[in-house]
């Protein structure tokens, strides 16, 4: 049995187990991450941790964090939250975007552990102020793993995690929880959080602003161009895509945006060729 056949099986078990299907990511990247874990482990092929992956089930755990990548913090990559702020949030609710329009729906994908969603969250509160509750507003923050979801749903974050928050933001939109620390019902009441697999799930429609960082650069290019087409038509006209500094657009779907803040990947559904400065 050769290797592409053993390491297809290895993604099997896991879709088995775990029912995350990673058929469609990019294979060279997969083997980069799973090579991390057979190191760790000390086995030498795909067979053989195969075998040690069925027999130690909480190594499925550390294989997902591997092959996911599940590390983020609050505010992650600063300049992009702070063109959030200055430019999309402004237009977002921009009378000539939002009319007399109430609801307003974000997406957070790969959540990981709800820090995006609730960043958001925070930068919404700060620029609307007592206007928020004149809103319906929802962030939806989604993920491949459930345990993600968990996370994000508890809102229990360490230290590590706060790196980027402020003393001010820290002492009114968290509650120290011992070591760690929790956000308040401030935040938590604009969010939800569900389980979300970009590949196979209907997608969430009638949506303002989609945040997809770092995420669709695992998939295959066939499978970027259909998940960006489904944002396009996910979003309201004049919508936002955020996407990761190593992912662009690609294929049909460079048609359904134009840029609106090229050095920060921000872009906006079918209008406004000209980039924001």
């Amino acid at each position: 049995m050769d290797e592409h056949q053993d390491l297809r099986l290895l993604l099997n078990e896991v879709f088995k187990v775990r029912g995350i299907d990673f058929s469609q990511y990019r294979e060279n990247l997969i083997e980069r991450r799973v090579a991390v874990r057979l190191r760790a482990t000390k086995n030498s092929t795909y067979e053989e941790y195969m075998r040690f992956l069925k027999s130690n089930r909480e190594e499925m755990e550390a294989l997902l964090d591997a092959l996911t990548i599940n590390v983020t913090q609050f505010f992650r990559d600063t300049r992009v939250f702070e063109a959030i702020k200055r430019k999309v949030i402004p237009e977002l609710f921009n009378k000539d975007t939002i009319g007399n329009r109430k609801i307003v729906r974000i997406w957070s994908c790969g959540l990981f552990g709800g820090e995006e969603a609730y960043s958001i969250a925070i930068l919404l509160l700060e620029a609307l102020k007592e206007e928020i509750s004149d809103f319906d507003i929802i962030v939806y923050g989604t993920d491949v793993d459930p345990a993600c979801i968990e996370k994000g749903k508890a809102g229990i974050y360490t230290a590590g995690s706060m790196k980027e928050i402020n003393k001010e933001r820290l002492t009114k939109y968290f509650n120290k929880k011992e070591e760690n620390y929790e956000v308040n019902d401030s935040i938590k009441k604009l969010t939800r959080f569900t389980a979300h697999n970009l590949v196979s799930d209907e997608f969430i429609k009638h949506l303002d602003l989609i945040l997809c960082r770092n995420v669709v650069v695992y998939f295959t290019k066939p499978l970027q161009e259909m998940v960006y087409s489904n944002f396009a038509r996910a979003l309201n006209k004049d919508g936002f895509l955020v996407l990761g500094k190593v992912e662009s657009l690609r294929g049909f779907a460079q048609k359904h945006f134009a840029a609106f803040d090229n050095r920060e990947r921000i872009y906006r559904n079918n209008s406004h060729s000209m980039e924001k400065s």
